[in-house]
Order: structure tokens, then C-alpha cells, then sequence
């Protein structure tokens, strides 16, 4: 394969397969060429080209450098940004470790062992994890269904997990205030489409089945739930002429949900015995890496650093939705 970093436009006629080619070399040629993840940030928005993040006009031009990374300026708004700004590595100072970290994660390491191999603290390791999860969870645009389709439930405990308690006052509120449970909806259909989402409410409702699905399955899907009230609520006419299957109406071995019961077995094990549980504000960054895992990643360090670094770099909106997640308190709806 040509070398993108020293003709980044053969990128543009990429096949498919040339395209997954790249994604899998692209650790092994950015340490042989030298190059940092912002070099390929920089090669992500060439090919999509530039966008301001003030008014999202694609009329920029390039202004100079500051400390090597690209500037650029609004023809309309006239706000100035980097080629980071907006992006998962937005003020990152040691931006020459990003791509060592990513690695690390690729192997399935813990915090600890990132930050120890990487050099870094282990406050900064958390926060790049979540850096990543973050911009990671525009993939979820990419999940769609076809054929049978299976849903359920999953009904996950609150979780404070590495939350400090200032005082003894702030312990009752917490526990008087928390939820107990928090409601996730998980589906996979028979080729291997998986998505989880997470819902800021207690049980799983009619109505947000009805969302979930959306635009989400093709024609003549069928939708097979458990015989639980919100599934058994959910017709044809909420999605669109889909057929809906529940749990009374199954026949043996065309329609079950044994299939989403199997996944969200593997999720739960994963959560709990790999992270041992994950703090409820979290979750969602845990269950879109989960998805990520099972539908695009290979179990292979090298090919899943590249994968997780392009997929990373696709998202210019990953900071906003970082900083948004940090100010958050741990209660749903702000209790």
C-alpha cells in the first residue's frame, strides 16, 4: 500500500477493502514514518474536509501553525480553530503518547497498566480512556438491522463507583436520592448487528422502543421482545409496518431471543468481572465499546489500534460530548 502520510489524496480512491487494509497498517506505518495522532488527524480532515466548529461551514482556509498543528479560519464566521479543535485530542499536551495509549487499550490493559506504559499519570489515563469512548460513540450511527430482529431489556444496578463522599450528609443524600436501576435496551439480529443503549429512566417503555428502532430496520424486519408490558405495547404501526413478535407468539427455532440473552450475558460478564462494575454516569462510553468490540474490532492489537484511531478521529463533535459528560453529576436528571 502507498504511504498516506506522503500522499495523503490516495486515500480518496481507497476500495473497500483497500480502505480496511489501511485501518490495519495504520499503527505499523505511523511508527515507521514518526507520525502522532494529530498527523492523522490532519489526514481525517482532509478527506472529509474542514468544518468550523462555530457555525459548521465547510468555507475555511488553512492560517499557518501553532506549535506544528494546522490552523484554519471561517471564510464565514471567521473563528479560528485548529485541526484538533472540536476533536477527541482537543488540548491534549502530550499528544506524541496518544497512539502508544490507544494500543494499550487495544490490548484490553487496565488503567494502571496504560498509564505505566505510556508514562502517564493515572488521573490522565482515565481521562484519555473516556477521551476515546467518548468520540468512539458516533459509531452507534452506523448500527442497523435486518431480517429477525430480537430485544430486550437489561436492567443494570445504580452505580456511584469512584465517587468521593465529601461528609456524612452527603452519603444520606446520595443514598436517600439515587435510582436503583437503570434501564438499558439491547438488540443483535442473525448477522451479527449488535447496539445497547442506555435510557434515563427505570424500566424499558413502549415509546422507547419505538425510537430505538427507528430508521434503525429494514423493511420486513421481524422484531422479536420478551413478554414484558413494553413489548407486548409495541405494533406494527410504532415502526412502521414491522412485524412484532413477544415471547407468547415465538415458534421454535425461526423466532427467540436467545440470541440478544446470549450478548447481553457476555456484556454483564464483561462490566463486572473485567471492570468490576463501571460508575452509571460511564455506561454509556462502556456499552458503545462493548458494540464497538463486537462489530468492528478484530481481537487484534495492531488492526484494532488503527481501527479505534480512525474511528476516534471521525468525530469532531467527541470534545463537546466529553466535556459535557464530565460536568455531569452522578444522579440521573441532576437529583
Amino acid at each position: 500500500m502507498d504511504k498516506i502520510f506522503e500522499n495523503p489524496t490516495k486515500i480518496f480512491a481507497l476500495t473497500k477493502e483497500g480502505t480496511r487494509e489501511l485501518y490495519d497498517n495504520l499503527y505499523n506505518e505511523m511508527i515507521e514514518e514518526d507520525k502522532d495522532v494529530v498527523d492523522y488527524q490532519e489526514i481525517k480532515a482532509m478527506t472529509t474536509g474542514a468544518l468550523c466548529p462555530d457555525c459548521n461551514s465547510s468555507h475555511v482556509i488553512k492560517n499557518g501553525l501553532q506549535s506544528g498543528v494546522q490552523n484554519y479560519r471561517c471564510k464565514s464566521c471567521g473563528r479560528q480553530f485548529r485541526v484538533t479543535t472540536g476533536t477527541f485530542m482537543y488540548g491534549v499536551h502530550e499528544k506524541g503518547k496518544m497512539l502508544e495509549y490507544i494500543k494499550c487499550m487495544s490490548a484490553g490493559m487496565s488503567l494502571r497498566e496504560c498509564a505505566r506504559i505510556v508514562h502517564i499519570s493515572l488521573t490522565t489515563s482515565f481521562f484519555w480512556r473516556h477521551r476515546i469512548l467518548c468520540a468512539m460513540q458516533s459509531f452507534e450511527d452506523n448500527v442497523n438491522f435486518f431480517g429477525i430482529v430480537e430485544l430486550e431489556e437489561l436492567l443494570m444496578n445504580y452505580s456511584v463507583k469512584g465517587k468521593k463522599k465529601r461528609d456524612k450528609q452527603d452519603t444520606k443524600k446520595l443514598t436517600k436520592k439515587k435510582p436503583t436501576k437503570v434501564a438499558i435496551i439491547a438488540a443483535t439480529d442473525r448477522s451479527g448487528n449488535i447496539l445497547f443503549k442506555k435510557l434515563e429512566d427505570k424500566r424499558v417503555q413502549a415509546d422507547h422502543i419505538s425510537d430505538f428502532l427507528k430508521s434503525r430496520i429494514s423493511d420486513n424486519s421481524v422484531v422479536c421482545g420478551s413478554n414484558k408490558n413494553a413489548f407486548k405495547t409495541v405494533n406494527a404501526e410504532h415502526i412502521k409496518h414491522k412485524e412484532i413478535t413477544n415471547k407468547n407468539k415465538m415458534k421454535s427455532g425461526i423466532y427467540s431471543v436467545s440470541t440478544v440473552h446470549e450478548k447481553i450475558t457476555d456484556f454483564v460478564g464483561w462490566i463486572y468481572y473485567k471492570f468490576r462494575g463501571v460508575a452509571t454516569k460511564y455506561l454509556t462510553n462502556y456499552i458503545m465499546w462493548f458494540v464497538i468490540k463486537g462489530k468492528y474490532l478484530v481481537e487484534k492489537i495492531i488492526e484494532d489500534t488503527g481501527r479505534i484511531l480512525n474511528l476516534a478521529a471521525s468525530d469532531r463533535r467527541a470534545w463537546e460530548r466529553y466535556r459535557d459528560l464530565m460536568s455531569q453529576t452522578y444522579l440521573i436528571n441532576n437529583i
